[in-house]
């Protein structure tokens, strides 16, 4: 797979969770070499999806973030 998006982000799936409607997924980021660094990133993805995809625990994923949809705000 090929993709655009310069602000991805890999790691291992720590957990899945199904909730009615969305499905929590954790992921724990990775190195450049694949060690886990302790940081995790969290997603809502509709149940389906995630259930067509096969998300369970230990799967590599990709995290991608659209800038289109991040928001900076600085405190004085």
């Amino acid at each position: 797979m090929q993709i655009s998006a310069k602000n991805q982000k890999q790691g291992r799936v720590a957990s899945v969770i199904h909730g009615s409607s969305y499905s929590q997924v954790a992921v724990e980021q990775t190195d450049a070499d694949g060690v886990a660094t302790g940081s995790f990133i969290h997603a809502a993805i509709p149940v389906d999806i995630c259930k067509k995809m096969e998300l369970t625990k230990g799967n590599i994923v990709t995290c991608i973030f659209p800038a289109a949809t991040v928001i900076i705000a600085k405190h004085d």
